[in-house]
């Protein structure tokens, strides 16, 4: 089995359908709370052995080697303290810290990270700010302050959006989330509420919370007085969160997480004493079962840590925990790191609506066995897309462009929305409140007999948003530009937006209702006097409810369509 370093999305995905099968449908059900830690936004801004290097580098460019007194070499003394003595003969001193040999570098600093607490907690004499160190040598404004969000960050937004997460709690000071909210959502807090004060809680009116209960670092640089003291680092921080007015309401509404929802970690090691402290304290009468077919603590992670084992004791009860402690850790473990695994959510998720969809749109009479041959064409389109997502990042950008760009085709009949359009933004429970009007459950039908076909070795299918056709079908050597449209309004604004050629005699539009092609058997089939196929209309309303059975709709459908 890869590890959680090198595990594909599709070998995610294989675990979410398999051993890990709770976690997939209780994500798509928002029964967990996501906790995120640095782990997810390694690849844009420093991670903490980084930070650890900057303090070192800082104070170690400005000491005086031959004088004991320097307040940097005084400083700097402290901070190596925690390092053992073959540590410290790894470090090298006379130069600067990205010249150490690497292997050095991250023994020292990796180790260090453990003590990030009182790393930045070191005073430096002459220096009034109690955080001087942490703005000056870490430089909080220059390094937590970007704006170009990763894959996770996107995922984490389009499943907040999607419903799956109605609480995320950071202890990041990073702005990505935002930055990933205000590309997918057009503002940042148009969805997702920043709260750290009390104030954020009682004005938050959006879907879900983004907890910084470490606080904020571009509201302390926007609003120093408010905003910097509340950016927990130091020691003193961590151990005096509890007592701290300033984080009451917050952390009242983080115990009553622990409380209530299950737990998903990414990205964290759950180290810190004020954490713990939540969760012990989260625990106490919660009466969470370690042995329930849905898990009540999961982490993304190749080993558990120290602190998530502590999470675990605090949950379950010490008893409970040291008789049954194998078969605990390993079902607390999902050995997919951030990417891979919050990108296979995000297509579990979509499937599992998409298909929820599709078995409201097929008639209640059917039997489960033929419902479930029509969704297996979801599972097929799932799977083909995780194949390709090599470069996490480009694979997600175009996710999303392919979805914006097909939900606004089908629901507007144009593409200048500009925003992500959910397919639902409630949980998967709740997909049975979509307005049968949408057409989204004939749309997910038709999605589901298109992937039916490339399962069946009819056809392959590709998406060409940035050629303005949401799939292309190839079929012995022709391809087809398809397209979805709500209903005979949308497909005209196809038609007079210039994204469908009504002379066309290579392009289908799936119409979920239509009143003009209503009566017709195989409706859309027009055929010139050459006897080219033309634009063809084909309305899914007629085509499933004159179907018998899911081998005979498949058929209906591919007879319509001349496919």
């Amino acid at each position: 089995m890869p590890t959680a370093g090198e595990i594909t999305v599709a070998e995610t995905l294989t675990l979410l359908d398999t051993s890990s099968s709770g976690l997939a449908d209780g994500v798509a059900r928002g029964l967990y709370t996501l906790w995120l830690g640095s782990g997810i936004s390694l690849e844009r801004v420093v991670g903490v052995p980084a930070v650890i290097g900057r303090v070192i580098e800082y104070l170690r460019s400005r000491m005086n080697p031959a004088d004991n007194g320097c307040r940097y070499k005084v400083a700097l003394d402290q901070v190596i303290t925690q390092l053992s003595p073959p540590e410290r003969q790894l470090l090298h001193l006379d130069q600067p810290i990205e010249d150490w040999p690497e292997d050095d570098r991250k023994t020292v600093t990796c180790r260090l990270a453990g003590f990030y607490s009182e790393v930045l907690e070191t005073q430096l004499d002459g220096e009034a700010d109690s955080d001087f160190l942490l703005w000056q040598a870490v430089d909080v404004p220059g390094s937590f302050t970007g704006d170009d969000p990763d894959a996770e960050h996107l995922c984490i937004v389009l499943l907040t959006l999607e419903g799956a997460f109605r609480d995320i709690s950071s202890a990041n000071w990073d702005y990505l989330i935002e930055a990933a909210e205000r590309e997918l959502a057009g503002a940042v807090g148009s969805e997702i509420d920043v709260c750290i004060r009390a104030g954020d809680f009682q004005g938050a009116g959006g879907r879900a919370k983004l907890l910084k209960y470490h606080g904020c670092a571009v509201k302390a640089v926007a609003e120093p007085d408010i905003y910097r003291p509340l950016l927990i680092a130091r020691t003193p921080q961590i151990q005096g969160y509890r007592l701290n007015a300033a984080y009451n309401v917050m952390r009242g509404h983080l115990v009553t997480l622990v409380q209530q929802r299950r737990t998903l970690m990414i990205g964290f090691s759950a180290q810190d004493n004020d954490v713990q402290e939540i969760f012990v304290e989260g625990a106490q009468h919660s009466n969470w079962d370690w042995n329930a077919p849905l898990k009540a603590f999961i982490f993304a992670e190749e080993a558990l840590k120290q602190g998530q084992k502590g999470v675990l004791t605090s949950a379950y009860g010490e008893a409970n925990y040291h008789a049954n402690r194998v078969a605990i850790e390993a079902d607390a473990r999902v050995r997919a790191f951030a990417k891979p695994l919050l990108i296979a959510l995000l297509l579990n998720v979509l499937e599992l609506k998409v298909a929820a969809l599709a078995e409201l749109g097929l008639p209640a009479t059917w039997l489960a066995d033929h419902k479930a041959t029509i969704a297996s064409g979801l599972r097929q389109l799932r799977d083909g897309a995780a194949a390709t997502a090599a470069d996490p990042l480009t694979f997600v950008r175009r996710l999303i462009g392919a979805l914006n760009h097909g939900q606004d085709l089908f629901q507007h009949g144009k593409t200048d929305h500009g925003r992500y359009l959910p397919i639902s933004r409630d949980t998967l429970q709740q997909i049975g409140g979509v307005n049968a009007a949408t057409g989204l459950r004939q749309a997910s039908v038709a999605l589901a007999l298109l992937g039916r076909g490339v399962e069946a070795g009819n056809w392959g299918l590709t998406n060409d948003a940035a050629g303005n056709t949401p799939i292309l079908l190839e079929q012995d050597g022709k391809t087809t530009r398809v397209f979805f449209a709500a209903n005979d309004y949308v497909a005209s604004s196809m038609v007079q937006n210039g994204h469908v050629d009504p002379e066309s005699d290579d392009t289908v539009v799936l119409l979920s209702a239509s009143a003009r092609q209503r009566n017709a058997r195989f409706p859309g089939g027009k055929y010139g006097r050459d006897g080219k196929t033309e634009l063809r209309e084909i309305c899914m309303t007629s085509v499933i409810d004159d179907a018998t059975d899911a081998i005979d709709l498949f058929e209906s459908f591919k007879r319509s369509a001349s496919l």
